[in-house]
């Protein structure tokens, strides 16, 4: 059976959670200090890094689109 929307939605923000909670460990509750500016900016960086992606230049790092987006999903909550 195909997965509706919504379940799609569930897991994908299961995934994000896990990585928030992953580098909240690690790294703890650094993000409290940014300006939303900052934030801002790293939403910005994220989006750039994609365009970058979808246009063909070569991935160094190993990143992909779907880690990027995710890290956008992450930045918006943390701006909330």
């Amino acid at each position: 059976m195909a997965e509706n929307t919504n379940m799609q939605f569930e897991r994908v923000i299961a995934h994000c959670r896990e990585l928030f909670a992953k580098k909240l460990h690690d790294y703890g509750a650094s993000w409290r200090i940014m300006r939303p500016e900052s934030l801002t900016d790293q939403i910005f960086i994220k989006v750039k890094r994609i365009r970058t992606l979808e246009t063909g230049s070569e991935n160094m790092v190993g990143e992909g689109i779907p880690s990027e987006l995710i890290g956008i999903v992450n930045y918006g909550i943390i701006s909330l």
